[in-house]
């Protein structure tokens, strides 16, 4: 797992290429914290970066941390063993007294957690964690723990997100492109119930949308119809999940700058805010489903700038 990490020095290597202009997109930096193990070590990485912390530039800054408390679908936590390997339920990367404690070394410098938690194990000990840290660190601000993917979030665990005020990312491209080796790994019952978004929504959760890319395939409008038709390689999966279109729309735009903050400065069309923005040659809203899937812009605008096509 330490391979996947971002190592202090990496990130700084980053931000000094940000300085020097070679970086010409508008980028959201996540420290990825996911190859350590205590909190010690976070409190190393944090050293490294805090020159960063108060960051006012406007193409990248940092949000904060990531942790990864399991595998995907390979290693995600389950409470029931794996359909492939019934002595086998997963892995948790962390012990919860050490991810509480990592939590807490973040939170006290300001920034926020992103953890990854996939499978229903992973979310309920997650849960378990955020609510320790929220009790040790009363009136943190709203959006400070969030959950990413929450792939097997069932009601009951969902309510307690919501209690708890998690807001949760998900990732419809990755149902879409895995379902066929999941269900391999862990039955039909359980990839059907993947990313259950209309019951994060009737619930009452705060949710952002987005593709894990590279993992999953990149294009907001095939996530978009991912999630109003549940399609995935080998067919329609958990239709029960499945969200409208505008919804799924506002989870990419509104609800993701609201998860982030920053609902003043982008997420809709209006006066005040970044004029950052696509244009398509059809009308995403009312075009078939077949031609949504691969529906890509013709046009970018970053600040009111054409940026693409060149």
């Amino acid at each position: 797992m330490r391979d996947c990490a971002v190592s202090p020095d990496d990130y700084v290597t980053l931000l000094a290429a940000r300085e020097a202009g070679a970086l010409s997109t508008r980028v959201r930096a996540l420290i990825s914290a996911i190859g350590l193990t205590d909190a010690a070590q976070v409190e190393d990485l944090l050293d490294a970066m805090e020159q960063w912390r108060y960051s006012s530039d406007p193409w990248l800054r940092v949000w904060g941390v990531k942790f990864g408390l399991d595998g995907g679908l390979e290693a995600g936590a389950t409470e029931a063993p794996y359909a492939c390997d019934h002595t086998f339920s997963g892995t948790l990367t962390w012990e919860p007294d050490a991810l509480v404690g990592a939590v807490e070394a973040v939170v006290r410098r300001g920034w926020r957690v992103g953890t990854h938690a996939y499978g229903d194990r992973a979310v309920r000990v997650l849960l378990d964690v955020y609510e320790r840290a929220l009790a040790r660190n009363p009136g943190l601000p709203a959006g400070t723990l969030v959950m990413e993917h929450g792939g097997l979030a069932g009601p009951e665990q969902r309510a307690r997100a919501v209690d708890l005020g998690v807001p949760v990312t998900i990732q419809q491209p990755l149902l879409h492109d895995t379902a066929e080796v999941e269900t391999g790994f862990w039955g039909p019952e359980r990839v059907a119930a993947l990313f259950p978004a209309r019951g994060w929504l009737d619930q009452g959760a705060l949710v952002a949308a987005g593709s894990d890319f590279p993992v999953g395939q990149f294009g907001a409008m095939r996530s978009v119809w991912g999630m109003t038709t549940r399609q995935t390689v080998i067919g329609v999966q958990g239709p029960e999940h499945a969200i409208t279109y505008d919804e799924a729309v506002a989870l990419h735009t509104t609800c993701a700058a609201r998860l982030l903050g920053e609902h003043h400065l982008r997420g809709s069309l209006t006066p005040g805010r970044l004029a950052d923005l696509t244009i398509w040659d059809q009308d995403p809203a009312h075009c078939p489903r077949s031609t949504l899937r691969d529906l890509n812009p013709t046009h970018t605008l970053v600040g009111g700038l054409l940026v693409t096509p060149a």
